[in-house]
Order: structure tokens, then sequence, then C-alpha cells
């Protein structure tokens, strides 16, 4: 998931990249975007719990060939559950359910390869899927590879990794990683070591859509308004409407005053995204932080904050795995 469309208006400061070019730099790696790809291999029996190891053959491979070009890679996982993505969560469930349930019907009438399109579809890269998971931080274990449990997004624990330069850059698949302000970006790498590469730096020198003007804060609402993972869009605004939007008006309140309809509660719900953003907790080596600082303390039992980052604390339950 990401910003849709987002990708195509900023192609003019995308650039070709290969990995030899990272040679001695440390990259943090969106381990669901390798998970998720990894696992259209084995989809079907991932959706039955079946065994299998081709995903996790698939990461390895991948952390392999960073190593060879001399790339230190550190893996990020995540999540605890985050209460402002539950409507999402739970949309993505029911789909993931019907898919499923496509896919056993496809298969039962003989139709393989509808069945392998929808056994895609169902796939559930989460941390409940122990099968998907847990498996690779033990290999990563064994392999002496660094890794992290994010204690809720992955995007937010690799932009507090960037924004703090403790890295060097991150692969990802996903563009909310913009917005969240990550300093280099790495899309769409290839087992061949070729990707594209994205520098904020770069984002007032964009052609298709002027950020002149933009604010880090601007260029994070106008992602908002057209939709985002954490919140659907209105209906009918787009990235270029909303890019509109934000560039004229600045902020959400002119909008009732301009002829949108704005949806019940929709003002609220954007404050509380904002805040995802920009304040999500995030694992720092001994802590865990926000990854803005916010205008209140809290405690928290560091020992489970560090069996969370080490994969061996469910986030959810709180139990060991």
């Amino acid at each position: 998931m990401g910003i849709q469309g987002f990708f195509p208006l900023l192609k003019s400061i995308m650039a070709p990249i290969f990995v030899k070019e990272l040679r001695e730099q440390t990259i943090v790696v969106d381990t669901y975007s390798w998970l998720h790809k990894g696992a259209f291999s084995c989809s079907m029996h991932l959706c039955k719990g079946l065994p299998t190891s081709k995903h996790i053959e698939y990461c390895m491979h991948r952390v392999n060939m960073l190593h060879h070009h001399g790339v230190k890679p550190i893996l990020v996982f995540d999540r605890g559950f985050l209460p402002v993505k539950g409507a999402v969560e739970a949309k993505c469930a029911r789909m993931r359910k019907e898919n499923l349930e496509w896919a056993l019907e496809h298969k039962a009438t003989g139709n393989s390869f509808a069945a392998y399109e929808f056994y895609q579809k169902a796939i559930d890269i989460s941390h409940q899927l122990l099968g998907t998971k847990l498996p690779l931080i033990q290999v990563l274990k064994k392999e002496k590879v660094d890794y992290i449990v994010a204690p809720y997004e992955a995007d937010a624990q690799m932009t507090f990794l960037s924004i703090n330069k403790l890295v060097d850059a991150i692969i990802t698949e996903d563009s909310d990683l913009i917005p969240f302000g990550c300093h280099r970006i790495i899309f769409k790498m290839e087992k061949s070591g070729q990707g594209v590469e994205f520098k904020s730096s770069m984002l007032r020198e964009n052609k298709d859509l002027d950020l002149t003007s933009f604010t880090k804060t601007m260029l994070l609402e106008m992602c908002i308004f057209s939709g985002c993972n954490y919140l659907q869009s209105i209906p009918g605004i787009g990235l270029k409407w909303a890019h509109a939007l934000v560039q004229k008006f600045k902020i959400i309140k002119h909008l009732r005053c301009n002829f949108v309809a704005v949806p019940p509660n929709y003002e609220e719900a954007f404050k509380k995204v904002i805040w995802t953003f920009q304040h999500q907790r995030v694992y720092y080596p001994s802590d865990i932080v926000h990854l803005s600082d916010i205008p209140h303390d809290f405690a928290l039992d560091l020992n489970l904050v560090q069996g969370i980052a080490k994969g061996d604390i469910d986030p959810l339950t709180k139990m060991s795995f």
C-alpha cells in the first residue's frame, strides 16, 4: 500500500541505482516487502499452513546479495496493533478471507491458475503469521544479520533510523516512507541489485508536481488528503487535487468553505493520522521513544520493549512466542 499515484508524479527526481553503489553503507530493509514478494511463490502453502521455506529463501537471497556487495542490511519487522489503522486492517482481513474462499472454490473446480491468483491475494504477512516471520528471524540470528521488530509500524521505525542518520538509506516498496520524511529511499530493488533512488533533498526540483513552496507538513497533509494507509481519501480527491488544496489554503479548516464534501469526523481522524505519522513509537537500542517528541511523558517496561524488538515477545499479547 502507500500513496496511490505518487510514483509517476515523482519520476523526474527518481534515479536508477545499482547495489554496488551502496558499498560500505548501512541499509535498513522493509522486511514486509521482501516477505510479501517471496510469499507469492508459496502462497497456497502459507494460506493452508503447510510447510514451506521459499519466502525465507527469497529474503535471504537478497540479504546475501547485499552482503556480496559490501552492504550492511538491518531488517525491520512490524508490528503491534496500531489503533488508527483498525478500520483498514479489518477491511484487509475481510478481503483476504474472501480471496481465500475464492481460491478454494477455484481449486475445487480444477481452475488452478485462478486459484493461484486468489491465494496470492489471501496471504497475510503479519506478526501473527508465525510460519512467515519467526523462521526468518531464526535464520537471521543464526547468520548474525541485524534486525529489529518495531513496536508498531516498520515505516516509523525505519524513518527514525533515517532521520537520525543511523542508516544511509531504506529499501522498501511503500511510498508512505516519503511523507514520513525519510531522506533516502530505494524502491523496486530487483534480485540483480538494480533499483530506483529517491532523495527528499530533490523534492523542490520535481517537475510533474510543483513542491517548491511545500514544507514537510504540507507534503504530509497532501498525502493524507489523497488517501494513505491510515485514512481513506475524501471521495473525489486525488493526489493532484489534494496538492492544489494544500498549496492554496495550507490548512484543513478551509476545506468546508470551498465546497468539498467532508465526511463527519474527518477532521478529527485527520489530526490522529498526523500524530501517527509524526509521533509513533519506535525502538532505539535500549529504550522505546517517539518518532518525534510529544508534550507528555510515559513509562514503559524496558524488558518488554527489548523482548518485542528482538522478536521474542508477541507485541499484541505481550507473551513469549
